[in-house]
């Protein structure tokens, strides 16, 4: 049997934060790599999406996702 990909979406979940004058929107989480994929807003422009390891994020951001309990 396929393995199931654990990719937990938080498009609809409006989860975001500012760093540096960058605000960041949460779009997906990928479980089996923990690597968390963002869009990046400057001065309310969308400048590029990125992918960044769970653990760059700030404590506040990580309390709300949460991947052990999905």
């Amino acid at each position: 049997m396929a393995k199931k990909k654990e990719i937990i979406d938080f498009k609809n979940k409006h989860v975001t934060y500012t760093l540096e004058g960058i605000t960041y929107k949460v779009l997906l989480l990928n479980k089996a790599s923990m690597n968390v994929e963002l869009s990046c807003f400057e001065k309310g422009k969308f400048t590029q999406n990125k992918t960044i390891p769970f653990a760059h994020l700030p404590k506040s951001i990580k309390s709300l996702i949460k991947p052990n309990n999905k």
